[in-house]
């Protein structure tokens, strides 16, 4: 499957250095999903406007200057895209049974609430199959900015694959169509 993140890029990042593609922030129990005494996750999504919408949905208007990131100079918001493997097993939290198993209900999914969000994802990240392995690599879940847009929360043992690098601008047609999903002006 394909997924999607914005990140801040660098282009002279090395591998697993702040600004590369395939580096994992060390976890500091600021995510929605986020427990790193267990696991890191990958806040990645199944749409590339979704990934762009997860990124920039708390500012009122974009314009050129949101795609510079000033947490690492010289970097640049873009859009990569990764491959998981079809078959990882990601929990569908759009599954009204899967709620119910879980004493669930949809708005403690999206609510922002990180100590009752990091709470069950602990409780779904340590269930076990039938063969006493993880039966989870993940959640996903809707996104509180678009319903449509598929959110996903990986912390699966191997790392996603890398397929390719893009720079944002306005003009990206992830960028157009989160801007128009969101009702966003974009300034150019």
């Amino acid at each position: 499957m394909l997924v999607y993140r914005v990140f801040p890029y660098l282009a002279s990042a090395r591998e697993r250095e702040p600004g590369h593609p395939l580096y994992l922030h060390p976890g500091t129990a600021q995510g929605r999903l986020d427990n790193p005494q267990h696991y890191q996750v990958w806040y990645l999504a199944l749409e590339a406007s979704g990934a762009v919408g997860e990124a920039l949905g708390n500012l009122r208007e974009w314009g050129e200057d949101v795609f510079a990131y000033p947490g690492l100079p010289g970097s640049r918001r873009s859009l990569a895209t990764y491959t998981l493997p079809d078959e990882t097993p990601l929990l569908d939290l759009n599954n009204s049974r899967t709620l119910l198993e879980r004493g669930l209900q949809p708005r403690q999914v999206v609510e922002r609430n990180r100590a009752a969000t990091q709470e069950w994802a602990l409780r779904i990240f340590q269930e076990r199959n039938g063969a006493g392995d993880p039966a989870w690599a993940g959640v996903i879940w809707w996104s509180v900015h678009a319903p449509h847009w598929r959110i996903v929360g990986y912390w699966g043992q191997t790392t996603p694959e890398l397929l390719k690098v893009e720079e944002l601008d306005l003009n990206h047609p992830a960028v157009i169509d989160a801007a128009t999903t969101m009702n966003r002006l974009a300034l150019s």
